[in-house]
Order: C-alpha cells, then sequence, then structure tokens
C-alpha cells in the first residue's frame, strides 16, 4: 500500500535558496508589506503500513502536487497498490500508476466520470460496478505520446464515512471475491498515512529548523529527518511485537510511545553506525528505550475537534507542551 502526498515549507531566507525554489511574496488584509521568503514543495513517496518513506523530494511551490508526483511513480512495482486522494484522480495519474502494473485506489469528484455520478446520485453504500474509464479528450495526446491506454477496465465502489458522507472510489482491482466491497472503507482509511507522516516531519522533527543557509545543508537536513523517520519505524515494529506479546488477556492493550524513539534513536545512531559498540547491543538498548513509558491502545475512541483555537492555548502546546526532535 503506497501513498503519496505534498505540502509547502517554508525556507530561511537566503538568495542561494531564492534562486534554486523561488520567492513567494508575503501579504496580508491590507496587501503585500514587501516581505518575502523562499518556499518549496515536500512531496513523499511512502509505505502506508510499515510507515517508511521510499523518496523525498523538494521542488519549487510553483510546480503542482499532481505533476510532482507523477515523477515519483517510477518508484512503484507490480502489484502495489496507490491510495490517493481525490487530487489525484485524474486518468493520465492513474495511467503512469498502471504502467508498471500496479493498483491504484482514488476517490472520484460529484462531477467527475458519469457512472460516479450516478453512484452519487443514488446515495447507496457498499455498491460496486464495472466501468471503463476513458481518456478525457485533453490528455489524449499526452497519453499517446506517452504510450499510454486510452481507455482502461475499472471498477467503481461506493462507501459512506461515520458522518454519512458518501464517497465513490475507482479501481483496476475487478476481483469482488480477492477484493470485497466492504472492506474498502477500511483499506481506503489508511490513505490517512501520508498526511500524519508530513505532519510528523514538519512537527515533531521540525524540518523547518534548517542547520544551514544552502541548498546543500538543506537537502541534508530533508534525507536525515527522512532518515531518522523511517530507523524509527524500522525499530518500533519489534518492539511494539514485544509489548504485546507481554500483555495479560484482561489489560489494556499498549502501543510504543513515539515521544521517545525519535530521541533516543538520535542519541544512539552514530553508535550505531560508525561506533565500535557491536550493533545488536546498540539495536538492544533501543527497544528498551523504545519500550519504557508506553501508550494505552482505545479504541473507537474520538474526541471532538476544537472548531476555534485560541491563540493563548496554540501558544501554550507550542513553547511547553508539543514534543520536537531536530
Amino acid at each position: 500500500m503506497v501513498g503519496v502526498d505534498s505540502s509547502l515549507v517554508r525556507w530561511p531566507t537566503s538568495p542561494e535558496l531564492g534562486q534554486r525554489l523561488g520567492w513567494k511574496e508575503a501579504a496580508h488584509q491590507h496587501g503585500a508589506p514587501g516581505t518575502r521568503f523562499p518556499e518549496a514543495r515536500l512531496s513523499v513517496i511512502d509505505d502506508l503500513l510499515n510507515r517508511v518513506g521510499w523518496e523525498a523530494r523538494l521542488e519549487p511551490s510553483t510546480m503542482g502536487e499532481v505533476a510532482l508526483a507523477m515523477e515519483q511513480l517510477e518508484r512503484l512495482h507490480p502489484g502495489d497498490v496507490a491510495i490517493n486522494d481525490r487530487g489525484f484522480s485524474g486518468y493520465l495519474y492513474w495511467a503512469l500508476v498502471r504502467q508498471p502494473q500496479a493498483h491504484f485506489m482514488a476517490r472520484c469528484s460529484t462531477g467527475s466520470f458519469r457512472a460516479a455520478q450516478e453512484m452519487f446520485r443514488r446515495n447507496r453504500a457498499n455498491q460496486s460496478q464495472g466501468v471503463w474509464l476513458l481518456a478525457p479528450p485533453d490528455q489524449k495526446a499526452e497519453c499517446v505520446r506517452l504510450g499510454l491506454p486510452l481507455k482502461m477496465a475499472g471498477r467503481l465502489v461506493s462507501l459512506r464515512w461515520p458522518s454519512g458522507e458518501l464517497e465513490v472510489l475507482a479501481t483496476p482491482l475487478l476481483d469482488e471475491v480477492g477484493y470485497p466491497t466492504e472492506e474498502f472503507l477500511t483499506v481506503y482509511h489508511w490513505r490517512w498515512g501520508p498526511e500524519t507522516f508530513h505532519l510528523m516531519l514538519k512537527g515533531r522533527l521540525e524540518l523547518e529548523n534548517f542547520s544551514g543557509l544552502t541548498v546543500e545543508a538543506v537537502e541534508q537536513d530533508l534525507q536525515a529527518a527522512l532518515l531518522l523517520a523511517n530507523g524509527e519505524s524500522a525499530l518500533s515494529e519489534p518492539t511494539q511485537a514485544a509489548l504485546t506479546g507481554q500483555r495479560q488477556p484482561e489489560a489494556q492493550a499498549r502501543q510504543v510511545n513515539r515521544s521517545n524513539p525519535y530521541h533516543a534513536i538520535k542519541d544512539q545512531v552514530l553508535d550505531l553506525w560508525y561506533g565500535d559498540t557491536p550493533a545488536e547491543t546498540v539495536l538492544q538498548k533501543l527497544m528498551r528505550l523504545f519500550q519504557g513509558d508506553p501508550v494505552a491502545v482505545r479504541p473507537n475512541r474520538k474526541v471532538p475537534r476544537r472548531r476555534k483555537q485560541s491563540f493563548h492555548r496554540s501558544y501554550h502546546f507550542q513553547r511547553r507542551v508539543k514534543k520536537v526532535v531536530f
């Protein structure tokens, strides 16, 4: 299961970064104050089930997220399933996903394919329908240039969110026995992975707290953050298995407190890769640190979101509560 998504990142003011990524003019209700800063688009393609980022790309913010994601689709392998949000629902994008024999699950808009519009109109969940997905006239020339088909067999699946909203997914997974309609809601929920991955990079790992003002320094910071995130994911899995094995039948399930592993890895990473201490010894130490202070798993717990966040509450959280690693 693969996801790809992007977000905008503000860089430190530097002529070199501005020349590489372009300048973003600041503005407010009274107009432009004359302040500008470099801004880039960060796009990450990642393994949703293992929380591992395959590739992180930085490009000027003027580059569209779909165009950048298309360049990263070369990372897909046969059998992969790209789970996409509504913004990545064009025929050309889907055809590029299918080129390496990969699959997709993508949300359709209410104004997309005629068959999808009809499913929205009927407003019935857990429906499945086989369709032919056709290239729109404005994309046919590009499909021919890239050697892509002008039509592909697909399947539309309707599902309903807990909020009551109906969604229609398009997919080339036609086998209704191997890929039951009722499981699409659970599987598509894994799409939340890329959102939290960007949140972790920019929030917990403070990606915008850069160590230099050059393009090389910024790229190094990004790759270091991705390496730290992937290391945490890889090492947390056996730790979580150990926690699960220690659980008593009547006890509440526990999971690794992800506030701890990032700090532990940062402190031990040089010993792990370059020190004289055997790697097995460092890994055992890391796993012991990971197991400290686990958090309880509370399934189906839903905390109402505050619609309006006060400035003082936000300041208190950023200054005194949020745990960052950089």
